[in-house]
């Protein structure tokens, strides 16, 4: 194995219900921000990948991003998912002729309950915890300061505060007066106004005038709700397509594929999916309204400078942001994706060449995290190990570089993936004494944006825990943009509204959030 590896072409959060209480939002509290006139900084430099060495500082720097008109309309995506082995890293394939596109494609389609008001006393006493408990963990919470409600982390891994706080982080039992389990009320963040249109609102039964349902990408607080039973008629890219089809059994009649990249009308809507650079398949949605106005839903997304080069975005202004703000707090400045993906591979690398005897483990989700392990099984020149369902899942992909290098095979490959919450010292000694025979050491990654705070200045301040000869590294890989990156995302894009889609199941999170948005606009006017 070579000392040195490309690992460029490695760029890179989860959606869910909310409080009761955010149910009597109406769309008036939206947040809206005045318009601001463009601007003209220096752009950051671009998520470009380097070999395994000394990596400097990697927090993203506060400069402004450059005003849309600086870029060229016509330079392509940096995180097109036309290629997926780019997208993970593995050598690009070779240019293809593009196919010349007729003009928009016409999608055809086929054409509940109200929720309880929570107890007084029950919100009374959760607003009395919040003041008294803060939780400043970073594993466990969004940190300190004006934004302070209650996380749990979800299924997927990377919950932001409050994100399992709705309907489905509490046993449901409420019955109308003929004995029926009643569903919660979708809440308005969920719909786009002006058409019939949810967004990742599955768990919601039936919504009333609702003729089309998106789905942003495959993580279980967003398609949860979807059963092989469901009729709904989902929209998504053909990734998030074959993982409902094939995870979750659903009827293939149901499930409508649409071209990333690509106008195309449901229902009289035009609407084109963008690269969320989130994890495979997710995307964005950017609706052009029968009135005029441009709606952008980021869904879960890693905000990228290379975003600033779609040319979707730069031909349009969007008039309202549906922003994905897992970790809309200061605290969450975490280095760039590639930095942190390069620091695993130095890592493992300089442990394999001291003793060839190391088993590399890689803690996974069901869906995220696979530019880590690819990457690790690249710079080790290894195959990589995962369960039979995982394997099924990245054949999903349709990638016939990835399926080469993956296997079922656990002493065929160097770089084994297990699910996070193996991830701790018991288990992993169980785990390595079963390869006794052929590895006496290892290193585990644990991927995560909540393992890093402003405490770790960069990557290279990282420190094992180590325990015996079982070593874990928690590494500031997330897959949701960090606070700084949603700053410069909406500095660029300049909406006119902004409606938060996470961490919004309290008023003072609202507040809070609110107040960073006007002070970036207001930063940005300022700029001129």
């Amino acid at each position: 194995t070579s000392g040195k590896t490309d690992l460029s072409c490695l760029p890179g959060l989860i959606n869910n219900d909310v409080d009761g209480s955010i149910l009597e939002i109406s769309q008036d509290n939206a947040f809206s921000l005045s318009a601001i006139s463009n601007h003209s900084v220096s752009p950051h430099s671009n998520l470009t990948g380097t070999p395994p060495s000394k990596l400097t500082n990697g927090l993203l720097s506060q400069t402004m991003p450059p005003q849309k008109g600086q870029i060229k309309a016509g330079q392509a995506s940096c995180l097109k998912q036309t290629d997926i082995g780019v997208f993970f890293g593995l050598k690009p394939l070779k240019e293809q002729e593009k196919v010349a596109e007729s003009g928009p494609h016409e999608i055809n389609t086929t054409p509940v309950p109200t929720l309880g008001e929570n107890s007084g006393l029950r919100r009374q006493r959760r607003a009395r915890q919040r003041k008294s408990k803060p939780d400043t963990n970073a594993d466990a919470s969004q940190g300190t300061g004006t934004v302070n409600t209650s996380n749990v982390v979800d299924a997927q891994g990377e919950a932001g505060k409050g994100r399992t706080r709705g309907w489905r982080g509490r046993s449901w039992n409420r019955r109308n007066a003929v004995g029926e389990v009643e569903l919660p009320r979708c809440p308005f963040y969920k719909k786009i106004p002006g058409t019939k249109f949810v967004i990742d609102a599955f768990g919601y039964g039936e919504i009333q005038g609702i003729t089309a349902y998106f789905l942003t990408h495959f993580h279980s607080d967003h398609y949860g709700g979807l059963t092989k039973n469901s009729t709904f008629p989902i929209y998504c890219n053909r990734i998030t397509g074959n993982l409902v089809k094939s995870k979750l059994r659903v009827a293939e009649q149901y499930v409508h594929i649409l071209p990333m990249n690509t106008q195309v009308t449901v229902e009289g809507v035009t609407v084109i999916l963008l690269d969320a650079n989130h994890c495979p398949g997710a995307a964005m949605l950017l609706f052009f309204l029968p009135d005029g106005q441009r709606v952008l839903h980021t869904g879960d997304f890693r905000a990228d400078p290379s975003m600033e080069t779609y040319p979707e975005l730069l031909s349009c202004r969007v008039q309202t942001l549906y922003l994905d703000t897992t970790y809309c707090s200061p605290e969450y400045t975490f280095p760039r994706q590639q930095e942190v993906i390069t620091f695993a591979a130095n890592t493992a690398f300089e442990l394999v060449t001291l003793n060839p005897r190391t088993l590399v483990v890689c803690g996974s989700y069901s869906v995220g995290k696979e530019k880590v392990f690819l990457a690790l099984a690249e710079v080790l020149g290894s195959k990589v190990c995962l369960s039979r369902d995982k394997y099924n899942t990245m054949c999903c992909l349709e990638s016939e570089q990835v399926r080469q290098r993956i296997t079922t095979d656990w002493k065929a490959a160097q770089v084994h993936v297990l699910p996070m919450m193996q991830l701790s010292f018991k288990k992993l000694q169980d785990y390595l004494a079963r390869f006794s025979g052929r590895y006496d050491q290892l290193v585990a990654f644990k991927p995560t944006g909540w393992t890093f705070s402003q405490q770790v200045e960069s990557v290279e301040d990282i420190q094992p825990q180590i325990t015996g000869n079982i070593s874990i590294y928690g590494i500031p890989y997330s897959e949701h943009s960090s606070f700084l990156e949603l700053k410069r995302f909406v500095q660029w894009l300049q909406p006119l509204k902004i409606i938060p889609t996470v961490n919004n199941g309290s008023w003072a999170s609202r507040k809070a959030m609110e107040k960073c948005f006007n002070e970036w606009l207001m930063e940005a006017k300022a700029a001129l």
